[in-house]
């Protein structure tokens, strides 16, 4: 019987710079890969800025807004290009991942992928709402194929603020996670029409995070410079949660009626007339964000972990589904698919995390 796969957990601590260094170091190679790859990929698909420079001066452009965000994070961000042996602007580059997804739509230049494009599924579910009174937060995480060879989970102990689990790919700051004091949070990617310079996504899910108050772990995503659109979902283990559509100048949040769901479009009337025209040229986004939400409705009272992974799996509109998969003859390069997907258990503040699809491959649980 073939093994199945398993994210890799690293184990950091020390100053922000020494986590980063330890990063770097520990996953160099996967690093180095990782920049080479995805620079050669969004260059193909990036007509208008084919030039090295041009893409890397796109990204640093918002340096200065992450100084003045997170000092903290800006000096890790210095050790992972040291440890890995980059220089600074390919790091910035690979934590911009998401904000480069802004220009895939194709009258603002790109020319590959968009109408195969599809996303993460993400949930919120309150203490009211499941078996064992406890709160969730989770998603699956879908990108090109490829990406999932770079998939890491963080066990961080920082000399200051609380513990970290966060899930990212290597050399990114952070893509989701669960801290010490059971403050947690997902995302959906949302392609804005207001993107600008601005402090990127990993940033911000890093710096809500640090935080040990939820107040102030909320306020870190919806008052932050922005570059880019998003959805986050963020509660703490004492049932305080936010469904959180964002563009880079607005936001609103969204009811959570014991339990919600989120995908790949906005949903709020006025953040709607911020959704970049053709982003989505599917409604993959919209079946999943039904499907996921029936699911959550008619559980609610009895939603618990094992409800939630079986979600993970749901394959209704195959491929384009919950549990996203390729279409035949796609190479991972331009195959959308589940990449990883995490639940965290906020009251125990743990994490359940599979690799790849979660139909194949079971989730592990990773302890704080």
């Amino acid at each position: 019987m073939e093994k199945m796969k398993e994210i890799p957990v690293i184990e950091l601590s020390g100053s922000s710079y020494e986590i980063g260094f330890q990063h770097g170091e520990i996953l160099r190679d996967k690093i180095q890969d990782f920049y080479h790859t995805v620079y050669d990929l969004h260059r193909q698909n990036l007509t208008i800025i084919a030039d090295k420079n041009a893409l890397l001066s796109f990204c640093r452009r918002n340096i200065g807004y992450l100084k003045k965000y997170s000092p903290s994070l800006y000096d890790e961000l210095q050790g992972i290009a040291d440890g890995s042996g980059l220089d600074l602007d390919a790091i910035v580059f690979l934590n911009s991942f998401l904000e480069l997804e802004d220009l895939r739509p194709p009258e603002l230049g790109g020319k590959l992928i968009s109408t195969k494009l599809w996303g993460c599924t993400s949930f919120n579910v309150l203490p009211s709402a499941s078996k064992n009174g406890k709160s969730y937060v989770g998603q699956t995480f879908d990108m090109e194929q490829y990406y999932s060879k770079y998939n890491v989970i963080l066990k961080i102990n920082q000399n200051s603020g609380p513990s970290l689990l966060v899930y990212t790919l290597a050399g990114v700051l952070g893509l989701n996670g669960i801290n010490s004091k059971g403050i947690a949070v997902a995302i959906n990617k949302l392609v804005a029409t207001d993107a600008r310079e601005g402090v990127i996504y990993p940033f911000i899910i890093r710096n809500t995070l640090n935080q040990v108050r939820i107040g102030d772990a909320f306020g870190d995503i919806v008052f932050a410079p922005r570059a880019t659109g998003m959805n986050y979902q963020l509660a703490s283990s004492d049932g305080v949660a936010w469904t959180i559509e964002v563009s880079a100048g607005y936001y609103d949040l969204l009811p959570i009626n014991g339990a919600m769901s989120h995908t790949n479009h906005y949903i709020s009337k006025l953040m709607r007339k911020y959704e970049t025209k053709n982003w989505l040229s599917h409604g993959g986004s919209y079946v999943r964000y039904q499907v996921s939400n029936r699911i959550l409705k008619e559980n609610i009272g009895n939603i618990n972990l094992d409800l939630l992974m079986n979600l993970t799996k749901d394959h209704t509109n195959y491929p384009r589904c919950i549990c996203a998969h390729a279409f035949e003859g796609q190479d991972e390069y331009n195959a959308f698919t589940t990449i990883s997907s995490v639940i965290f258990d906020l009251k125990e503040r743990v994490m359940y995390a599979c690799h790849e699809n979660p139909c194949t491959n079971k989730y592990i649980k990773i302890e704080m």
